[in-house]
């Protein structure tokens, strides 16, 4: 059965999404050498090393009803693969990536329609604090996008952005690959706010919308930083504002740092308690 094209299942009705990768894989009893080739915390290298770890996640919150997946390429540009010396097989890494959540789809035969959406993740250096080039960070991320495609995502999500120029070398990247590949796959922006009321750099939400909006992104969204309750604000501004699409990804509740790990307080029950009273305080 061929899959609605994503943006007309979106504005038909509400699709859930996976929760966290990284925290996932965190879960997982996985040692440096053996499973991450010595590379430690670059998850990304899960996709070559343990292929059936990750599409094992993917599988497991498609059967708890999420109805898209995101890639396991947070950090899946060339910039952030080069810390790790991986640089050259950023493409693989990410083409493999978005095989494996297709695969994991397709293991279903129940009939729903399920999505895969290419994870692209701000990395660790912004161009507005000088950490990057501008031309340098959109080549490193066009050439993740080329992996993406080839490995047949559905949509770019542009997630956990801090940085509006960061922003910009990002979609302009996904739609230089596109243009390239001949992809339809649309471009999604989540930007991250702080408990200050802003973007990590300054922007706050309705700057951040201005700059997506010029963009012609169909989607903007918030991940990440806060819990539910912190976002209620911002995305009760994005309702009375952004004329598109909106998504919504909070952490469990504000992280804190217990006994050296981790911890995000808010319990299921408690996590869906506050991200519907919030939805319902956006009308």
């Amino acid at each position: 059965m061929t899959r609605p094209h994503l943006l007309d299942a979106l504005r038909d009705h509400v699709l859930l999404c996976d929760g966290g990768m990284g925290s996932r894989i965190q879960m997982l009893d996985l040692e440096v050498e053996r499973d991450y080739w010595g590379q430690e915390n670059c998850t990304e290298i899960l996709t070559l090393s343990r292929p059936e770890l990750i599409r094992e996640i993917h599988r497991g919150y498609f059967e708890v009803g999420a109805d898209m997946v995101e890639t396991n390429t947070f950090g899946g540009s060339i910039v952030t693969l080069a810390e790790f010396g991986l640089q050259d097989r950023a493409r693989e890494i990410n083409r493999r990536s978005a095989e494996l959540a297709r695969e994991a789809a397709e293991t279903f035969s129940d009939g729903r329609h399920r999505y895969v959406v290419g994870s692209i993740g701000p990395g660790t250096k912004l161009p507005s604090l000088a950490n990057i080039d501008y031309d340098t960070l959109e080549a490193g991320i066009i050439e993740q996008c080329r992996g993406l495609i080839d490995g047949g995502v559905d949509a770019f999500l542009i997630e956990t952005c801090q940085d509006t120029l960061q922003i910009k070398a990002a979609v302009n990247a996904a739609k230089a690959a596109r243009r390239e590949l001949g992809s339809d796959a649309p471009i999604f922006v989540q930007v991250t706010v702080e408990t200050t009321g802003t973007l990590l750099v300054g922007p706050d939400i309705a700057a951040a919308a201005t700059t997506i909006h010029a963009l012609d992104v169909p989607l903007i969204g918030m991940n990440c930083a806060t819990g539910p309750q912190e976002m209620a604000e911002h995305v009760k501004w994005l309702s009375e504002n952004w004329p598109g699409l909106i998504s919504i990804q909070p952490n469990a509740g504000l992280p804190e740092l217990v006994n050296g790990t981790t911890h995000y307080p808010l319990s299921p029950a408690e996590m869906a308690s506050w991200s519907i009273a919030s939805l319902q305080k956006t009308g």
